[in-house]
């Protein structure tokens, strides 16, 4: 990772990166493990439509996403869920509403160091559209029939494997 030149405990210039997630300074022994971030991703459906952001900044700029983002600590994954909607678009999801689908491993690049997140997308049927007002990360939002999702204009993979598994999976049968 080149990214980090000095030791951020001994200030020694030279670190080792190793095995794609640990940074060694070989001066002081300080050792840096790079590990994996999570992240949620929202899953909103209405009839067979399915709720898309367009996002607003790098990476993935313009492209499309689905409501979501890093998990802070001492949150639970249904606990950030809810707060990210709740800031990206206004929308009030209680914690316990939510239901697991699946997970997918994705590479998030910003400012030059590559994130490596395990995105956890979870499911929540609407009865009725939620009025939607986007927040500073979103450029805007979009009601799309999951069959006319075109996968090439998904700026992230994890979200990309998130939306090919639900054109797969009959939603209507799936328990909530």
């Amino acid at each position: 990772m080149k990214a980090f030149n000095y030791c951020p405990q001994c200030g020694y210039e030279g670190l080792d990166w190793s095995e794609d997630k640990r940074l060694t300074c070989h001066h002081c022994g300080f050792t840096y493990f790079h590990n994996m971030a999570a992240a949620v991703g929202a899953v909103l459906l209405h009839g067979d439509e399915i709720l898309l952001t367009v996002r607003k900044h790098d990476p993935a700029r313009d492209m499309l996403d689905l409501p979501g983002g890093f998990v802070d600590r001492h949150e639970s994954l249904e606990q950030a869920l809810t707060r990210e909607l709740t800031e990206e678009l206004k929308v009030v999801v209680g914690e316990s509403e939510w239901r697991y689908l699946f997970s997918f491993p994705n590479r998030y690049p910003y400012a030059g160091i590559s994130y490596y997140t395990s995105d956890v997308f979870f499911l929540k049927k609407m009865e009725t559209r939620p009025e939607i007002v986007v927040g500073d990360d979103v450029a805007d939002a979009v009601w799309v029939s999951i069959a006319d999702v075109e996968l090439e204009s998904v700026g992230l993979d994890s979200v990309r494997s998130a939306l090919c598994e639900l054109k797969k999976i009959n939603i209507p049968g799936i328990i909530v």
